[in-house]
């Protein structure tokens, strides 16, 4: 498992901080196929036996990073409010009421929670002079306090936390969660001029963030009684799975941007 998790890590890293480097429609079309793919895993955990493609579901969803990538951050809410009339309006010109609760629920909670929130990534690409360091930045946050996590609860980890949704994560774990996202983001001022302060409040945020976004996933798998979300990854598991993190840390890591750091701090590195 470990040697297959470095192994993925090797072959896919390079190639996602190329396409970050790249831009443009090189990091939209990455953005699209891990919402895409994310997506499909959702919709096949939450059906199981009855698994097809969500067309419905991953056309609505693609249009939230398409939006902002051509309107920016401002058409988020307009593109939203017409993603959830048209599963209204789906549902209701069916002429049918049975499940239609469960279906609207289905459809929008996939979508806010894979598309709605890791499109917030095609935002932070898109800020100017900055924007790959910025994506670069959160991904390292990220899943250094994966890696933390996995590493510090696996050899200490004797204290249970939140063992509802999963039996293996620890207190221990958090803990180095946050800490390993506190020395990224401190490694992360080789390229960015955060404050120190600054700094120091998204690495907690980026940890706990990351823990968080991990916990929720382990309910949803929980609750639907399966392992993984997929295995496109070999040792990771699918998109979902890895990804899980970064649902939750990116919205987190821009809106501390937008509200609590100056654009000029970004622009002096």
């Amino acid at each position: 498992m470990f040697w297959k998790r470095i192994i993925i890590a090797a072959i896919f890293i390079p190639i996602l901080i190329f396409l970050i480097l790249k831009g443009g429609f090189f990091f939209l079309g990455l953005v699209c196929a891990i919402i895409a793919v994310g997506l499909i895993e959702f919709y096949h955990g939450v059906q199981q036996n009855k698994f097809h493609v969500p067309l419905r579901e991953i056309i609505l969803g693609l249009c939230i990073p398409v939006s902002v990538y051509f309107q920016g951050e401002t058409i988020l809410p307009f593109v939203v409010t017409v993603v959830i009339f048209i599963i209204f309006f789906w549902e209701l010109f069916k002429l049918q009421t049975s499940q239609t609760q469960v279906n609207i629920a289905l459809s929008l909670g996939g979508i806010l929670y894979v598309s709605y929130l890791f499109s917030y990534i095609v935002i932070l690409r898109k800020i100017p002079l900055v924007g790959d360091k910025l994506v670069i930045t959160v991904l390292f946050a990220t899943w250094m306090g994966d890696t933390g996590a996995y590493a510090v609860g696996k050899i200490w980890g004797k204290h249970r936390m939140l063992s509802t949704y999963s039996p293996h994560k620890s207190v221990e774990g958090f803990l180095g969660a946050v800490s390993f996202s506190l020395v990224a983001m401190l490694v992360s001022r080789l390229w960015f001029s955060f404050s120190l302060i600054h700094t120091l409040v998204l690495g907690i945020f980026m940890g706990f963030g990351g823990e968080m976004g991990d916990f929720f996933e382990s309910m949803l798998k929980r609750g639907l009684r399966i392992k993984d979300f997929g295995k496109i990854l070999p040792g990771h598991g699918g998109i979902l799975d890895r990804f899980d993190s970064l649902f939750f840390t990116v919205p987190i890591f821009f809106y501390y941007l937008k509200y609590f750091v100056r654009l000029e701090e970004l622009f002096k590195c």
